[in-house]
């Protein structure tokens, strides 16, 4: 399977530690997900529009993302403490 190209709306990385464990967990599920844009969530969700998003939790935060497959994307839209 070709690489997807990964979004990220930069104002999620605020959310996220600047360094440590945490972040390495999150960051490297992120860059995971080029090569494994389907990877299943825990949880799933639809958005305003009725698209899927999976919601995987990673560490102690909830990445909300889903796939592009006709531009080979995936689409990071939401990082949060998983308690929230």
């Amino acid at each position: 399977m070709e690489a997807y190209r990964v979004y990220v709306h930069i104002d999620l990385l605020d959310l996220v530690p600047v360094r440590g464990g945490q972040r390495n967990l999150v960051m490297s599920f992120i860059r995971s997900l080029a090569q494994a844009p389907h990877t299943p969530g825990d949880y799933t969700d639809l958005d305003e529009s009725q698209r899927t998003r999976e919601i995987a939790i990673v560490g102690r935060y909830a990445i909300t993302y889903w796939a592009d497959d006709p531009v080979k994307a995936v689409m990071v839209v939401d990082v949060r403490h998983a308690d929230q």
